[in-house]
């Protein structure tokens, strides 16, 4: 793209300016704060007033776009515009700015919208090629236009300070705060209509650094082409292409919207108590502490077409398109996602508040309408191979009107199983850590569970990531200074779970990871779904003879091989569950065949393998892409629904899924007839029943909003005379509420993933669900003709789906319930209420078992000798992997990581601070339990008698509970040295874990005395524990072993 600015010639540049052109940032957006009145009706600005002093400027010039010299000194349009055509993208031609385009220099030239001076531009910016989150991520700005000469000076409106005092008040403002100007560019010309003409490529790719930051570092502009640009009469969109620093070729789209408000529209006061996303201000109006901070809630304007009528249609619906590249078979769903809201607007009186329109290539439907086009809401489909969906909104930052709405989904989730799911590993192990917890792990990094679970590939790239990031100034503390409205450098949303939510008038959302659950639990309901279709073949012969006996009525018993009986009889003992699928005749010859083995059998019997759910036949339907509809579909629906909340001005509900027990959940009462979550806004957990866990398999995903999302939009769109009504309910369980930032605060219902009022059930579910699946990996799940790295693949996802519970429990150790309540709110809760000491025993015994134990981890000779790669050039990190699975290292990080969420700052200083929440004569899980419980699980060897038959081939202690007590003991020194981040608790930490180095020390020498009986591996690894804890406790200094 060849730019020579000078060609424009201007006469003089822009003075005055306040400061230097720095990084765009989302605070203050909005429009002028002189503009700004108490929040109330709100009009369209007077696009349409006559502005006399562009008549006389004109006048002046000798009428619009004349071409006669003038003494501004530009050169006249008819120069300037050759080689140029106009942009024109409707039937009528109509467009927000004037565009022309140089097709053969991939040159733009953008002539400014009539009144520009009284509008407020909304800049949206998309990286839309190029990254693996393309199209996803985003950036956005409010903005205004100033003309300063001959120069247009791009400015950011000061609203986040406002007055709704007096004059004076506003007077006084207006002088401390004020605008900030972004940039300037050159006027090249007067256009065709009067207004200045600016070269747009060189306001957005000469500087594109200023928009796009990082993402367009290097971007080599002599290179850059016009990919795509469109003219509406609300928008424009304009998108350029070219290779940045190393080559790589970037899409970068911009979307310049004009935001207006609707007459009518009432601006909404936010309450804690409800989630939305908000505009907010200082309004230093005000006197009172109290109320000097405002928050609106954003929403769209809907209202009753007949106020009189208890159900009314809307004055205006909004309309959501289902774009084209929709998948056919997914668009039912799609669509049921979307409607299932227009329930909650009917509970307030409001019929077809949402309406679904298809676009549709193959009939023409709808294919006139644009998805850039800002007038119409599409849900959009992108095939990136990656699991995420979001909900972005356009929102007036004046009064938190949402505009406009888009749904991008992906289509990376269903196709899951092409996954690295080692790669999910670390982010399952740190959830619910806050960002200060995160960095202290940064600066720690033998625990931190990211770079244990690791390969030494991904390490290598992990330090170097984090050595980039903080040359540049930032880390996780970043992300709470920009919550404070600091933010230290130019950034876009869709890289942080906390994008949009701070540093911003109006809050949007930034970043949803719904979707990323949504591709753990369909891979797992794959692989459970490969279990049962295959028992269900092995009983085909059974089936067959079945039906032979009915037809001929025929009462001899039934024949079965010895073979195939024992085949049978195998896999029930695995999956006892499974005996529901087998006709009764054969069941009772199973039963007769077993007689003699259970005489042998009589005494304490074995504990029962995970069994499979009850009479889980495979219901009638189509299958899709792999997986029965009656699964994907309504998760699908689930996705839609969740982020068309986002659209609707809701934030997450993390709470929803702890409204029910797993036992209500898969029972009669609920299956088919209620949601089992409370709110489609939490990211809900998949529900596969596990015998023991309910009378019968419930529904798999919530499949409807639920009562929490009924009374959110009951607040947000209800009359408002009823809203004290709508809050007295808080206290009811259906209606908790816990959102992105409550997930790293003490409550542990606060959580993604979950599921179940005790998610204890959940997990042991889960634990269940993974025993299952690993017993088929190899005969069930690999098929014949699948290469055997299918094994290894299965491994991994029921790792994290491990991890996934460990997780989960771990949050319980040292966790109290919150709530939202105000003084007063029906009830009378406390705020903080510590959870029972039973219940978080019961989980803190949870992680022990499912991560300290050898069986945990479901290995065997055979599976780690069938857990394989496949070797392929194109995919560079399974080259460079093992071909045997480095099992010993893998569950090293898994039991590394279970330690870190036991013992890591943030949760031993909770567990040493509700010691006095809970009065001492009442139970509570105490520092110096929650220590010597995890000591005594890992060094409980050193209590045993010590017996004789000891090899290197069977040793005292396993290879696996090695690795684990030199992690521990690692640790233990780490903690009895206090190391920074224990703040209050760690003079507590360094006493105890001293006492406990002590007592490890003199269990390890006694087994010692008698040596001669140990193993050589067991002998050793003792005889090291004991000098390294020697030296460490009498010399005061800390001895690794590097």
């Amino acid at each position: 793209m060849k730019r020579d600015l000078n060609k424009w010639a201007p006469a003089r540049t822009l003075t005055g300016v306040l400061s230097a052109v720095v990084g765009i940032t989302a605070l203050g957006m909005g429009s002028a704060m002189a503009q700004m009145d108490e929040p109330g009706s709100v009009s369209p600005s007077p696009e349409e007033s006559i502005d006399l002093a562009q008549l006389a400027a004109m006048a002046g010039r000798g009428g619009p776009g004349g071409d006669s010299s003038d003494e501004d000194g530009l050169k006249p349009w008819s120069a300037v515009s050759k080689g140029y055509e106009k942009v024109v993208s409707t039937a009528d031609g109509q467009s927000f700015y004037n565009l022309y385009i140089n097709r053969k220099t991939n040159e733009v030239l953008a002539e400014l919208p009539r009144n520009y001076q009284k509008q407020n531009h909304f800049f949206a910016m998309t990286v839309a090629g190029g990254e693996i989150f393309a199209g996803l991520q985003a950036g956005d700005l409010y903005t205004r236009w100033e003309r300063i000469g001959n120069r247009m000076a791009l400015i950011q409106p000061q609203i986040a300070v406002r007055s709704t005092g007096d004059q004076e008040s506003r007077d006084s403002l207006e002088t401390v705060f004020t605008d900030r100007v972004l940039l300037d560019v050159p006027i090249v010309a007067t256009g065709p209509s009067g207004q200045p003409v600016i070269d747009l490529d060189d306001l957005l790719v000469n500087k594109a650094g200023n928009f796009f930051g990082a993402s367009a570092r290097g971007l080599n502009k002599s290179l850059t082409t016009v990919s795509s640009i469109k003219a509406f009469p609300e928008n424009i969109e304009i998108e350029f292409e070219g290779p940045i620093a190393g080559g790589t070729i970037k899409k970068f789209h911009y979307s310049i919207s004009h935001i207006t408000g609707s007459r009518g529209f009432k601006p909404r006061e936010a309450d804690e108590r409800v989630g939305f996303f908000v505009t907010s201000y200082t309004d230093l109006g005000q006197y009172d502490s109290d109320e000097k901070a405002r928050r609106l809630i954003n929403r769209w304007h809907i209202e009753k077409a007949d106020p009189k009528l208890t159900l009314s249609p809307p004055k205006e619906p909004i309309v959501y398109y289902v774009e084209h590249t929709v998948p056919v078979r997914y668009r039912r769903w799609v669509r049921e996602g979307i409607e299932q809201w227009n329930a909650a607007y009917r509970a307030i009186g409001i019929d077809g508040a949402i309406q679904v329109q298809y676009q549709d290539k193959s009939t023409g439907a709808h294919m006139d309408k644009d998805p850039e086009d800002v007038r119409y809401n599409f849900i959009r489909w992108i095939s990136n191979d990656v699991a995420t969906a979001i909900g972005p909104s356009r929102v007036n930052p004046m009064t938190g009107q949402i505009l406009d709405a888009d749904v991008v989904l992906t289509d990376g989730w269903v196709r899951v199983f092409t996954y690295r799911w080692e790669d999910l590993l670390g982010n399952l192990a740190t959830e619910g850590y806050s960002p200060a917890t995160l960095q202290w792990l940064e600066e720690n990094p033998s625990w931190d569970p990211r770079m244990r679970l690791a390969t030494p590939e991904q390490r290598e790239r992990i330090i170097a990531e984090r050595r980039a990031h903080n040359e540049h100034g930032h880390d996780h503390l970043d992300q709470l200074a920009e919550m404070n409205g600091f933010v230290p450098g130019t950034s876009m949303l869709g890289t942080d779970e906390f994008d949009g939510l701070g540093g911003r008038a109006s809050q949007v959302s930034g970043m949803c990871m719904a979707a990323t659950g949504k591709a753990l639990d369909l891979a797992t309901m794959r692989m459970y779904l490969s279990m049962i279709e295959l028992f269900a073949a092995d009983l085909e012969q059974v089936s067959a003879a079945a039906a032979a006996n009915a037809e001929t009525g025929a009462s001899v018993e039934p024949e079965i091989d010895e073979e195939t009986l024992e085949m049978i009889r195998k896999q029930l003992e695995e999956n006892p569950g499974l005996r529901a699928m087998i006709p009764p005749e054969y069941l009772a010859l199973l039963e007769k065949k077993d007689e003699p083995a259970k005489e042998e059998e009589k005494g304490d019997e074995p504990e029962a393998a995970p069994e499979a759910p009850k009479g889980d036949k495979k219901p009638e339907g189509d299958i899709i892409d792999g997986v029965p509809e009656w699964f994907v579909g309504p998760m699908l629906a689930e996705l839609v629904a969740h982020e068309v909340g986002h659209t609707l001005g809701l934030r997450h509900n993390f709470k929803g899924s702890s409204a029910y027990s797993l036992a209500e959940i898969n029972s009669e009462n609920i299956k088919g007839k209620k949601p089992w979550s409370s709110s489609v806004m939490d990211y809900n957990g998949i529900n596969i029943m596990m015998p023991g866990f309910g009378e019968e398999q419930g529904d798999y995903s919530s499949f409807h909003i639920g009562p929490y999302d009924f009374w959110a939009i009951e607040y947000g769109y209800g009359p408002e005379k009823n809203l004290e009504k709508v809050l007295s309910r808080v206290a009811e369980p259906e209606l908790a509420f816990g959102t992105d930032e409550d997930t790293f605060g003490p409550d542990p219902r606060s959580r993604r993933y979950d599921l179940a009022e005790n998610p204890l059930d959940y997990a042991n579910n889960q634990m269940d669900l993974v025993r299952v699946i690993r017993n088929g990996l190899l005969d069930k799940f690999v098929k014949e003709g699948d290469s055997w790295s299918r094994a290894r693949r299965g491994y991994l996802i029921t790792l994290n789906t491990q991890m996934q519970s460990l997780s989960m429990m771990a949050n319980w150790v040292g966790s109290a319930y919150v709530y939202r309540d105000k003084k007063g709110d029906p009830g009378d809760r406390s705020p903080i209420e510590v959870v029972p000491a039973e219940r978080q025993r019961a989980a803190l015994q949870f992680v022990i078992d499912n991560s300290f134990n050898d069986d945990a981890f479901g290995i065997s000779p055979e599976l780690l000798s069938h857990t394989t790669v496949d070797k392929w050039w194109d995919d560079v990190d399974s080259v460079m992997a093992d071909a045997a699975l480095p099992i010993h290292d893998r569950v090293m990080g898994m039991q590394a990581s279970a330690l870190t969420m036991l013992l890591n700052p943030q949760t031993v200083q909770r567990v040493y601070d509700y010691e006095l929440f809970v009065p001492a004569d009442q139970d509570a899980l105490t520092l110096a339990e929650l220590m010597q419980s995890v000591t005594e699980s890992i060094w409980s060897e050193l209590g045993e008698d010590i017996g004789s038959g000891y090899s290197d081939r069977k040793p005292m202690i396993s290879s696996l509970r090695r690795n684990l007590q030199r992690e521990h003991l690692d640790r233990l020194l780490d903690m009895s040295f206090a190391q920074s981040g224990f703040n209050s608790s760690a003079k507590p930490v360094k006493m105890l874990a001293t006492m406990h180095l002590r007592r490890i020390k003199e269990g390890v020498d006694g087994v010692l005395k008698n040596r001669d009986k140990l193993d050589s591996y067991t002998r050793a690894h003792l005889e090291e524990i004991s000098v390294r804890v020697g030296k460490a406790l009498d010399a005061g200094y800390l001895y690794r072993d590097n």
